[in-house]
Order: structure tokens, then C-alpha cells, then sequence
């Protein structure tokens, strides 16, 4: 028997309680707050599939598909009145493809992970295998490997590039994308305390400057550099 429109379902006691076309809400396991178009339910499994609202364009659909098992506060919004359009049938070889390039680029994403390095140094890994792919690149311990002829060891900077073959071309290649990588990082916050160097363009500071600049601390106002 469906739930009543607005009511919370225990999701232990779950029946055939979901008609397609009818509206439920819940909230996943990462709190989030997921409200759509019944297309299809499985009681044995307790997935439910729901078509949402794009958050992109109006053109388009979203389909999610929750484990109510891992979900909480699920509720039936409206119930279905009984005429509802057939879903679109699933192009499968087109799930199939999108499902093999998910997890082909999740075994990208592993092939870069080191836990002897810095998650800098993994980042570098990644930005030179989208040049290389990622078959041509790997780890030798703490280092960085590329077509099996070009090493890159810590702290991997340009001047840790060498090849085993001499191949130059090879080699200024990768030390351009050092450098690109290393110059679109951001810049570390400047440390402040005690153990902060202090520069002068004197060896001596005049009150007068030494007043202007606690004045300009003092009223939030910047102070130009020496």
C-alpha cells in the first residue's frame, strides 16, 4: 500500500510503497537533499531511481539512483494519480561506455597516488600524464618515471630531470611542464612571527618613519614595502 503524500517512510519496513511517477525526497548519506520523479524501484535491493531537476539547464534531466538503505528522512511528496508517460528506454551501450571511461579514469586517479609523497608531487605526476597518459608514466619508488627513459626525483623540480637516453627533446619538454606547473600554483602565505626576517633599506629606522608606520597598522591602512 503507498505511503500517505507528506509522510515519512521507514525504510526498514519498505514495501512496494514507490508507484512510478509519484514524488519522493530523501536525504543521502552525504546529507544531501535529493527530490525527483519515481522512474523504477527494487525492493530486494532498496534502490530507488528518481528523475530530478537538472541543475544545469531546464532541457535535461538528472536520474539518480539511492540506496534507501543509506538514506533517512524519506518521504513521498505526491503520489502518482495513475497516468503517467513511459520512461525513455536507456541507451545501455551508452551506460556501458560512460560506466568503462568512469572507472578507467579512476584507475588514472590510482595509478598517481604514492603515500612516500607529497600530494604535490602526485598533482605533478597527474599533470604530466594528461600529456604523456598515464601508461607511459609511473612511479620507481620516489620517482617519477616517463617513457621509461626520463626520471624525475625529489624535490622535482627542473633541475632533477634526467634521461637515460640523453633524449633532449624528450627532457625539455617535461622541464616545460615543471615549469608551468610549479608558476600556476600558488604562492605559499608569507609566514609572520618572531623568526620572520625583517628587511630595511637602512641599517638604521628614523622615528619618523618608525610612527608613520605603526600609525598606518594602527588604522588599518597598508604599508608600502621597502
Amino acid at each position: 500500500m503507498a505511503a500517505a503524500a507528506g509522510s515519512a517512510v521507514n525504510v526498514n519496513a519498505v514495501n512496494d510503497c514507490f508507484s512510478i511517477g509519484s514524488t519522493v525526497v530523501c536525504t543521502t548519506c552525504f546529507n544531501e537533499e535529493v527530490e525527483g520523479e519515481v522512474l523504477a524501484f527494487d525492493h530486494n535491493t532498496k534502490m530507488l531511481i528518481l528523475k530530478c531537476r537538472s541543475k544545469s539547464t531546464e532541457e535535461l534531466s538528472d536520474i539518480y539512483v539511492s540506496n534507501l538503505s543509506l538514506c533517512s528522512n524519506v518521504q513521498v511528496i505526491k503520489e502518482c494519480n495513475g497516468n503517467f508517460d513511459d520512461p525513455q528506454k536507456l541507451n545501455l551501450e551508452q551506460v556501458k561506455m560512460r560506466l568503462r571511461k568512469t572507472v578507467e579514469r579512476r584507475q588514472d586517479y590510482l595509478k598517481s597516488k604514492n603515500a612516500d609523497v607529497s600530494p604535490e608531487a602526485q598533482e605533478l605526476y597527474r599533470a604530466i600524464a594528461k600529456q604523456y597518459g598515464y601508461n607511459e608514466v609511473s612511479w620507481q619508488g620516489l620517482n617519477i618515471q616517463i617513457l621509461n627513459e626520463v626520471t624525475i626525483s625529489p624535490p622535482y623540480r627542473v633541475d632533477n630531470v634526467v634521461s637515460s637516453s640523453n633524449n633532449e627533446t624528450s627532457c625539455n619538454y617535461i622541464k616545460r611542464i615543471i615549469k608551468q606547473f610549479f608558476n600556476t600554483r600558488p604562492s605559499p602565505a608569507p609566514e609572520s612571527g618572531h623568526g620572520a626576517p625583517a628587511s630595511t633599506s637602512s641599517a638604521s629606522v628614523s622615528p619618523t618613519s618608525s610612527s608613520l608606520s605603526s600609525s598606518n597598522a594602527a588604522s588599518g591602512s597598508p604599508v608600502p614595502a621597502n
